[in-house]
């Protein structure tokens, strides 16, 4: 056995994240909010009712 006993580093000591690889991915972490609330990925909403035309009597 050894005397010394290796801790593992602090995170004041550990490299700062990599960035991202594209700047596209940056574009489109900025853009999904905007892309989710777009018009054509909204849930359908319920049509109110069209008025009924008048029924002709004969009388």
């Amino acid at each position: 056995m050894t005397d010394e006993v290796r801790l593992p580093r602090k995170l004041s000591e550990e490299p700062e994240a990599p960035k991202p690889v594209r700047a596209s991915h940056q574009k489109v972490i900025e853009q999904v909010e905007r892309w989710a609330n777009s018009p054509g990925l909204q849930p359908p909403k319920p049509q109110p009712p069209k008025p009924q035309p008048p029924e002709e009597r004969n009388a």
